[in-house]
């Protein structure tokens, strides 16, 4: 019949706990299934979690916790990370089973996971989310790169298909998002929760300086107390966004450390700022690309893939970026005076609604 409602899919989403990007890019994701009258089910934990609890807090949502990765306080992470590989791939298995738990528990018959391997199911169609298909694992081990690639292709073949937040032409994420034989993938444009606008948020506090930080510690912490001692050397006014949804607010002098806030309210600050620094991680830079402005980028130590992303931003956008081991006061006043245009180069695809799961209706 004409009016016959909809059919309205049970969707199960659930975001990598590895800082904030991971949940802030499915948010856009979230609200176009909304719109399309489908039931979503939020999985995941705190803090990532808490992001999508703030963002859409009329959604059911269920505790599914999974392998939180430790980074060293230095600046190479690989015997970290080898150390933590076998509890990675246990909990890929331990996702997995709780994931069934919820599938029955819930009635679900769609998931959409954001870098969580283990969030699938055999029974239901499994949509992966990622911009790497081939993780780069850095240029001292080129000669293991074949292996990464097929470990990362057999991961990714577990899905029905693969959701890549990316522009194919122009492809942000370079070498990182390239399509796979043999896997159903999809580019989806650039993802940004700044791009979806429930409110207008009007700033009207002076803002020099716009620090954004996420991602796993010790790492944070180690670059929040960097910036803190370079800044509060300066007559800035410094608003630090800190990544930590449970925080307090506190103010040091003309610096004011904000835990998080809503998208409105992120995106009229980075408009308003007149410097901003950031990690390049993925999804910092696909806000960036939103609200098309450069930034100081600092990848996170030993970090590749962030290393990787920092230096094609500065090839392809002319921004700055510096190694964290040297950031100094006097690479903070380099970038200070350096006129702050975004370079007209391409324009990215931006994530438009699509009938994204149409492959999978009944």
């Amino acid at each position: 019949m004409a009016n016959e409602k909809p059919y309205q899919r049970r969707i199960l989403i659930s975001p990598l706990n590895w800082g904030l990007g991971h949940a802030t890019r499915l948010v856009p994701i979230i609200d176009a299934l909304l719109q399309q009258g489908h039931y979503v089910l939020l999985a995941g934990e705190s803090p990532a979690l808490d992001v999508l609890i703030e963002a859409f807090p009329d959604l059911d949502w269920v505790t599914l916790k999974g392998h939180r990765i430790k980074l060293s306080g230095g600046n190479s992470q690989w015997f970290k990370l080898v150390q933590q590989a076998p509890r990675f791939l246990l909990s890929i298995y331990q996702e997995f089973r709780l994931t069934q738990e919820i599938i029955e528990n819930h009635s679900i018959d769609l998931i959409v996971s954001d870098n969580r391997y283990g969030v699938r199911s055999n029974k239901v169609p499994s949509i992966l989310i990622t911009h790497q298909t081939k993780p780069f694992i850095g240029k001292h081990f080129s000669s293991l790169q074949a292996v990464s690639n097929l470990i990362s292709k057999k991961l990714i073949c577990c899905f029905n298909e693969c959701w890549i937040p990316d522009d194919e032409k122009h492809r942000l994420a370079g070498s990182l998002s390239e399509q796979l034989k043999g896997i159903s993938t999809r580019y989806i444009g650039l993802l940004s929760r700044l791009a979806v606008r429930k409110q207008v948020y009007q700033h009207e506090d002076t803002i020099d300086v716009l620090v954004l930080l996420s991602g796993p510690e010790p790492q944070r912490t180690r670059l929040e107390q960097q910036l803190l001692a370079l800044l509060q050397n300066t007559n800035y006014e410094t608003l630090i966004l800190s990544g930590q949804p449970q925080a307090a607010i506190r103010k040091i002098g003309k610096i004011t450390l904000l835990p998080h806030c809503e998208a409105a309210r992120q995106e009229a600050m980075m408009h308003k700022a007149k410097f901003i620094i950031c990690r390049s991680g993925y999804s910092s830079l696909m806000d960036l690309m939103h609200c098309r402005r450069k930034a100081l980028l600092i990848p996170t130590p030993g970090q590749f893939e962030q290393e990787l992303l920092a230096q094609r931003m500065a090839e392809h956008f002319g921004f700055d970026c510096v190694e964290q081991s040297k950031l100094s006061a006097d690479t903070l006043k380099a970038f200070f005076i350096k006129k702050q245009t975004f370079p007209s180069v391409f324009k990215l695809q931006s994530f438009i609604l699509p009938a994204l799961i149409s492959p999978f209706d009944p």
